[in-house]
């Protein structure tokens, strides 16, 4: 029992590593400059108090999608809780406060490089549809 427990335990966190790596590398991805014009966020200043007003651009310039980016809801979640703790240990735990800020950024590059991406496709579309 204790084996299968710990096996459990051992795919569960695998999982959650593969999530996290997943939308960090996409997270990494270069963000234009007009996208955060368009925000009102200055070249490199794009962090985790971003998140809800990025949410928001994304809902707007995003809303005639079919689908919503790719694990966008589930980020949304993470960055509410991560929110949360980060709030909660900001005195007590400043080393897990510090932890929680970077996963906020990381949260609010997603939503930025989900929307570039987005309207990157729906500039290649409209190019091919006028060509």
């Amino acid at each position: 029992m204790a084996i299968l427990l710990f096996s459990a335990g051992a795919l569960v966190r695998f999982a959650i590593g593969q999530w996290r790596a997943i939308w960090i590398s996409a997270a990494n991805q270069p963000v234009s400059g007009s996208l955060l014009a368009t925000a009102g966020i200055e070249a490199d200043q794009l962090a985790g108090p971003d998140f809800d007003s990025l949410v928001a651009l994304h809902d707007n310039l995003c809303a005639c999608a079919k689908s919503t980016a790719p694990w966008l809801p589930e980020i949304t979640r993470y960055y509410r809780v991560v929110s949360r703790l980060q709030f909660a240990t900001k005195t007590l735990l400043p080393l897990f406060s510090t932890w929680a800020t970077r996963e906020m950024t990381f949260c609010s590059r997603y939503v930025a490089v989900a929307i570039d991406q987005h309207l990157s496709i729906d500039f290649d579309r409209r190019s091919a549809v006028l060509s």
